[in-house]
């Protein structure tokens, strides 16, 4: 993960971004937490790594990261908009908690996207799924 994120960071500087010790504790927290974490998780890991990030930081280095394509927007319908980083770090879906809204990951792909648009005369050029159901933490409701 460090050369990971060293190499986000070069990203920023050739786009003429400052990298301060502040945005490093940010993008650092999105690449250990993982997919489609909301604000307040990144603040608070970034915290972890440098005490004196604000929430206003964490904001600004997020649309920062976004505006040069090393992280990316995730809403996933409930209103909540949650960051992960781009996607030249791995195509995948989402499963989503109904219950606890927890968010997990999920690899597999199985949507035949641009040959279904082809159908209809339509280009595919991305395809965001979210599974909706319940964690098994949370279980089925009665």
């Amino acid at each position: 993960m460090p050369g990971r994120v060293d190499d986000m960071l070069d990203q920023l500087r050739s786009a003429g971004r400052r990298v301060t010790a502040q945005r490093r504790a940010v993008l650092q927290a999105l690449a250990r937490l993982g997919c489609a974490q909301d604000v307040e998780a990144i603040h608070a890991r970034a915290r972890r790594i440098h005490p004196r990030v604000g929430l206003v930081t964490v904001y600004r280095t997020l649309e920062a990261l976004v505006g040069e394509g090393v992280a990316q927007r995730v809403v996933l319908g409930d209103d909540r908009t949650r960051y992960e980083l781009g996607q030249e770090h791995g195509h995948h879906h989402h499963l989503v908690c109904l219950s606890c809204g927890s968010v997990q990951r999920l690899d597999e792909c199985h949507l035949e996207s641009k040959r279904a648009g082809r159908r209809h005369g339509f280009t595919v050029t991305a395809h965001r799924l979210e599974l909706l159901g319940y964690c098994a933490k949370c279980g089925v409701p009665a």
